[in-house]
Order: structure tokens, then sequence, then C-alpha cells
């Protein structure tokens, strides 16, 4: 009788930390990300009086200076900037998503369990792979191949039909903007593969057996029980690295370009992304280009941020729909 009442001091002792200890976690990285949002707020301040925000971010050009009275002109556009992030990233994921996802399904459903431990294996040491390597050797010897290739093929077949796919064969880009999506394809492609993997193993084995109790083949289990129950995992993995696609920097930098402040006729020609403008430019930026930069900065983070919270609502809406249900 007497030692349950020690038991509950002291398991109430110990719990009062712990909710210290994870309300100061919580608090923490809450108080970074708003004090991240404020500094770039605050150097993007010089911009705002010489460059409204609607028509930083739907205008091109890139230039900014400052006369001998001291009155600074700027023509800062964001455009072509926002305009290859997204390009880029888009070219990436529709590249990355379906071999991510179909090489999830071959490791969880197919796969002999050696080869796919071994193949799992190899897929997390390309996603390791640093980004800048991933650059280099893309830049020295990926993007003249895909230049004389895929590029030449798809600009001699479809150029003539479509502006966007076109190129001059006789002057071919050093650098372009599809290259540089073929690049994010190859770094997120691990990405979509490893986190589509473990949300088709989370799906329960029961609905595995009672279809194939029924007669079903592995196919049509696949294609009625296991893409169907995780086809909300699958799109937030095809989310997440699309996210890790916008943000990528120095890869996409050697790969697309560079002090490109307009937007490319064709996706085989040269392009510049928010990441890779504010990490070539900004070591010898001026302080307006200084302020049009850490711009850039916000709309990358405001894109960011609505990317992550379109994943939230769609997994609310989703859950939301199974307990309806249920």
């Amino acid at each position: 009788m007497l030692e349950v009442p020690t038991y509950r001091r002291s398991r109430l002792s110990g719990e009062l930390p712990f909710r210290i200890l994870t309300l100061g976690s919580v608090l923490f990285s809450a108080s970074v990300v708003v004090a991240l949002v404020l500094v770039i707020m605050q150097k993007s301040q010089i911009l705002w009086p010489v460059e409204a925000p609607l028509t930083f971010l739907t205008s091109s050009g890139w230039f900014g200076a400052t006369d001998p009275s001291g009155v600074i002109t700027a023509a800062f556009g964001a455009w072509p900037m926002i305009w290859g992030t997204l390009v880029t990233s888009l070219i990436g994921i529709a590249v990355a998503a379906p071999i991510g996802i179909f090489a999830a399904i071959y490791l969880v459903e197919l796969a002999p369990k050696r080869i796919a431990a071994l193949l799992t294996f190899l897929v997390e040491i390309v996603a390791a792979i640093p980004s800048v390597v991933v650059g280099l050797w893309a830049l020295g010897e990926l993007s003249p191949r895909l230049r004389d290739s895929i590029e030449w093929w798809i600009a001699s077949s479809l150029g003539q039909f479509i502006p966007w796919l076109s190129e001059d064969p006789q002057q071919p880009s050093d650098t372009s903007v599809f290259r540089a999506g073929i690049v994010l394809a190859i770094m997120i492609t691990p990405m979509v593969a490893a986190v589509s993997r473990e949300v088709i193993r989370s799906v329960p084995q029961s609905l595995r057996e009672g279809l194939v109790g029924m007669g079903a083949t592995k196919w049509e289990t696949i294609r009625l029980v296991i893409l169907p129950t995780a086809k909300v995992g699958l799109f937030g993995a095809v989310l997440l690295a699309f996210g890790r696609a916008i943000g990528e920097t120095i890869a996409v930098r050697l790969v697309i370009g560079m002090n490109i402040t307009a937007v490319p006729t064709t996706l085989f020609q040269s392009g510049s992304s928010i990441a890779a403008q504010i990490a070539g430019a900004y070591g010898e930026a001026s302080p307006i280009e200084k302020g049009a930069l850490a711009g850039l900065g916000l709309s990358l983070f405001l894109l960011t941020m609505s990317l992550s919270l379109t994943v939230r609502l769609l997994m609310w809406r989703s859950a939301n729909k199974m307990v309806a249900r249920a």
C-alpha cells in the first residue's frame, strides 16, 4: 500500500521534465522558422520601395544600380527564376515519380527477399550521393550525352510542331532547362522509391491475402488493393520529392546555365532557378541586388510552404474519408 503513492510521485516527477523538454523542442523549431522569415523579410525591405511585389514576381530582367545622387534604379524580375524552378522540378518529378513507384512495387511485392535487400541498399546509396558530385558528373558526362541523343531526337522529331521543343542543330546549348530536370529526376528518384516502399509495406497483409484467396493474380492484387489503398501516401511521396527538387541548388546551377535573366524560348536553352540564382549571384551582389535575392528566397519559402500545406490538406481529407467509410 505504501509503494503506490511513491510510484505515482516518481511517474509525475519524470513526466513534467519530459513535457518541458518536448515543448521546448517544438518552440525551438517554430522560433527558427519565424526568425528565418523575419530575417529574409528584413533583408528584402530595400527592394520594395523601388519594385512592387507583384511586378517583382511577374516581370523579367535583373538590374539594379545607385546613381551619384543616391537614387536607386532597379528592374528586378523573379519570373524567369520561378519559371525555371517550376519547369525543372516538373520535368524531374514526371520522370522520377513512375520510376520510383514502380521500383517500390517491385521491391515490396515482386523481388525475392535477398535481391530486395540488396537493391534497397543500392537505392539508399544513390540517395546519399552529394548533389555537387551529381552535378559535376552531369556537367562533364551526362549533359553532353543528353544533348547529342535525347534532346536532338526530341527536337528533330517534335520541334517543328511544338516550339517549346525546338533547337538549333547548328548551335546546341551547352546547358539547358531540360537537362537540369533530368538531373533532378536522378536525384529525387531514390526518395520517391524509399518513401513509396514504406507506404506500400504499410498496406495490411490481410487485404492482399483476401484478394489472393478469391483467385486474384499478383497484378490484380497490386492494381485493385495495393495502389488504391496506398494512393494518398504515394501522392505524398511524390509531393515531398517535388519539394526537394524545388530547393536543389548546386547540381541545377551547374547544368541549367548561369546569369540567365529571361525566360528561355525552348526547354533546350539555358535558364535559371531561384536557388541557383541566389547561390551564383549573392557573393558579388550590390545592396539592392542582395535585397532582390532575399526576395527570391522569400518567394522560394512561400512556394515550399504552399506545397507542404497542400500535402497536409490532402492527407487530412484522405484521413477524414477513411474515417467516414469506417
